[in-house]
C-alpha cells in the first residue's frame, strides 16, 4: 500500500518543525525567522544547525544535513520513509489512508510483532529458571550485564510450550516460531536452546536464533522467513549498536551471535553479525547509511578468505568514494570471540589498523595467479581485473582502481576504459543543472519564498533558455497543490528528478530583502519573457528570410515587435 501525496501535504502542514525539533534538539532563537543549535548529525561546538520557521526547513552549515520534518525523523531517528509518516501521524493523531497499487505488499499485522515480544519475555523467564542454560553462559564468558543488554533467552525442551503463552498460535505460526503438523496441530520450532532474539533497528523483536546446549544439529538454528524477517536484510546486534553510538565511526561484521556479544562486553560495541547467510549487498548498503566505515573480519584460513572475497565481490557495484571497507584476518584457530578475551580490547582494536583496503585486497587475490613476466600473462590479468572493475560506480574511486591497475599491468592508464559490454546509457544531466543565472536566480527566489508563485498571473511562455519549463512546472505546482512551505514544496519534489538540485536552490544565500523578493522574482520573470521573446523573433526572421511564414507566425511576429 502506497500513501496519499494529499494526506502527507495535509500531515505535514499540521506538523511545526520547531516544536518538532526542539523536542529533540534544544534550539535557540537568534533572529525572526530562525531558530539554531549544535547539530546532531555531527560533532560541533558551534552551532550551525539553522532551522527556519515560515521554510519549515532545516540545514546544517557545518555537514550540510538538510531537510522537512519527514527528512529530519527519517536522519535522527533512524526512520523509513513509512516509518517517519507513521511517527508524525501519530503525533498529529491523523489516521494514514493508503493508496492501492498493482504490485501492493500486505500490511504488517501488529500482532507479530506483538506476539514475537511475548515469545522473548517467556524465554528471558525460563532462562532464569534454568540452571543448565544459566552456567552454558558463564562457561562461555557471558555475563549478566550481556545476557541483559542482548536479551538473551532459553527455549526450554518440549514441544508445546509456546502454544501455552500465546492466544492464537496462528499468529506464532506467520511469525515462525511454530511448525504446522501434518496430522493437525502445532510444535515449538526452537527446543533446549539458547535463545538470541533479532532486533529491527527501531527494536523490534523480527526473528531469533537458537544455539542448541549440547551436542546436535544444527548447532544454530535461525527464525524462518516471515513478513517482518528477511535474512539477508537484518544485521544481528546493529539495534544496540545504534543504541550505543549517535555517531558511528565505523563497524565490524563478523559472522556469530556470540562474537557480537563477547566484542561488545569487552568494549568493542560496534560490531555486528549476519544471519547465517553470506554478506549481501542490502547488510552493506543497510550499515552504510549509519558509517562510512565498514570492517569485515573473517577467520584467517582459506574459508575465511574465500567468504571475504565473496562479500568484496557484492560491495564492488554498490561502493561509493565516501566509503572505506576493509578486511581484517584472525590469526588461524581464533575467532572474535576467543581473540577478544586472550587479548583485549587496545591489542584487538590494533589489528584493525593492519586490515587491508579493498583495493590492496582485490589486487592481492588477482595478483595470486597472475603471470606478469609475459605480455599475454598480463592480458589475461587485465582483462580478469576489468570484468570485476566495470561493476564499480563512475566516480573516483573506480578511476584510482584502474590506475592502480595500469601501473601494475604496466599500461597507459588511457587504454582502460570502465565501459560495460553492451553500451552504457547515458546519464541525462538536469535542464536545471545547466540554467543560467536568471533562471537559478527566479528558482532559488521560488523555492524559498513558495507563495512568490502566486503574483504569477499569466500563462506561461514558450523558451528555449534551460530551466525555464522547470521554472514553471514550480509555478503550476505550487498554484494547484497549495504548497506554502518549503519543506511542503520539497516533499511534493521528493521523487522528482531535480529535487537534489532544487535543495542547492533552498540552501543558496543571497543578499534581496525580504521586503524586495517578490519585485526582484517577477524582474526576473519579465527579464526571461523578453529572452524568450527575442528568441522567437529571431527564429521568425530567420524563417521570414526564406519566406517560410504562415499567416499565424507573421500575426505572431507581429505581436512580438509590438510587446518589444
Amino acid at each position: 500500500m502506497s500513501i496519499d501525496k494529499a494526506f502527507i501535504q495535509t500531515l505535514i502542514s499540521r506538523i511545526d518543525l520547531i516544536d518538532l525539533i526542539d523536542g529533540r534538539v534544544p534550539l535557540r532563537k537568534k533572529s525572526n525567522a530562525n531558530y539554531f543549535a549544535c547539530c546532531p548529525f555531527h560533532s560541533e561546538k558551534s552551532a550551525s544547525f539553522s532551522v527556519s520557521q515560515p521554510k519549515q526547513f532545516y540545514y546544517c552549515f557545518g555537514c550540510g544535513a538538510h531537510g522537512n520534518a519527514i527528512d529530519f525523523l527519517m536522519q535522527y531517528d533512524r526512520l523509513s520513509f513509512p516509518e517517519a509518516i507513521e511517527a508524525l501521524a501519530k503525533q498529529a493523531g491523523m489516521e494514514i489512508p493508503h493508496e492501492s497499487t498493482t504490485r501492493a505488499k500486505p500490511a504488517v499485522s501488529p500482532d507479530l510483532y506483538d506476539a514475537l515480544l511475548t515469545v522473548l519475555k517467556y524465554y528471558q523467564t525460563e532462562l532464569r529458571q534454568s540452571e543448565r542454560a544459566i552456567n552454558y553462559l558463564k562457561q562461555r564468558g557471558i555475563s549478566g550485564a550481556a545476557a541483559r543488554d542482548f536479551c538473551i533467552g532459553f527455549a526450554p525442551a518440549g514441544w508445546d510450550h509456546l502454544q501455552k503463552h500465546v492466544k492464537d498460535p496462528k499468529t506464532l505460526l506467520e511469525a515462525g516460531m511454530l511448525i504446522k503438523k501434518d496430522e493437525g496441530g502445532y510444535y515449538d520450532r526452537f527446543r533446549d536452546r539458547i535463545m538470541f532474539p533479532i532486533h529491527d533497528r527501531r527494536g523490534r523483536v523480527i526473528g531469533f536464533g537458537g544455539r542448541i546446549l549440547d551436542k546436535g544439529e544444527p548447532k544454530y538454528l535461525n527464525s524462518p522467513e516471515t513478513p517482518v524477517f528477511q535474512k539477508g536484510h537484518e544485521l544481528y546486534g546493529l539495534h544496540q549498536v545504534l543504541t550505543a553510538h549517535r555517531e558511528l565511526s565505523r563497524a565490524m561484521i563478523v559472522e556469530g551471535y556470540m562474537d557480537v556479544i563477547a566484542l561488545a562486553q569487552h568494549g568493542v560495541d560496534y560490531a555486528v553479525a549476519t544471519l547465517g547467510t553470506a554478506t549481501t549487498a542490502q547488510h552493506i548498503q543497510r550499515l552504510s547509511r549509519h558509517t562510512s566505515h565498514i570492517i569485515f573480519c573473517f577467520d584467517g584460513d582459506t574459508a575465511g578468505r574465500t567468504a571475504a572475497w565473496r562479500a568484496l565481490l557484492v560491495a564492488l557495484p554498490i561502493m561509493r568514494d565516501d566509503i572505506q571497507i576493509q578486511f581484517m584476518f584472525l590469526p588461524d584457530g581464533e575467532d572474535p570471540d576467543t581473540l577478544i578475551r586472550k587479548e583485549g580490547k587496545v591489542d584487538f582494536e590494533k589489528r584493525i589498523e593492519t586490515a587491508l583496503p579493498l583495493s590492496t585486497f582485490f589486487f592481492h587475490m588477482m595478483s595470486a595467479s597472475a603471470d606478469f613476466s609475459s605480455v599475454d600473462g598480463r592480458a589475461r590479468f587485465v582483462n580478469a581485473c576489468m570484468e570485476h572493475l566495470r561493476q564499480l560506480p563512475e566516480g573516483l574511486f573506480q578511476k584510482m582502481m584502474l590506475d592502480t591497475l595500469a601501473k601494475k599491468a604496466r599500461l597507459d592508464k588511457v587504454e582502460l576504459s570502465p565501459s560495460k559490454k553492451s553500451e552504457p546509457v547515458k546519464k541525462m544531466r538536469s535542464p536545471a543543472a545547466r540554467a543560467p543565472s536568471m533562471v537559478r536566480l527566479a528558482i532559488t527566489l521560488l523555492v524559498q519564498n513558495p507563495a512568490l508563485a502566486l503574483c504569477v498571473t499569466e500563462p506561461s511562455f514558450l523558451s528555449e533558455t534551460p530551466g525555464t519549463a522547470l521554472l514553471f512546472e514550480l509555478i503550476d505546482t505550487i498554484q494547484q497543490h497549495s504548497l506554502p512551505t518549503t519543506g511542503a514544496l520539497l516533499e511534493h519534489w521528493r521523487d522528482h528528478a531535480d529535487r537534489k538540485w532544487l535543495e542547492k536552490c533552498i540552501k543558496d544565500e543571497h543578499i534581496i530583502p525580504l521586503n524586495d523578493m517578490k519585485s526582484e522574482f517577477l524582474g526576473a520573470i519579465n527579464q526571461l519573457k523578453k529572452a524568450a521573446n527575442k528568441q522567437q523573433i529571431e527564429l521568425l526572421l530567420a524563417k521570414a528570410s526564406q519566406n517560410a511564414l504562415s499567416l499565424e507566425e507573421k500575426q505572431r511576429l507581429q505581436t512580438l515587435f509590438c510587446e518589444k
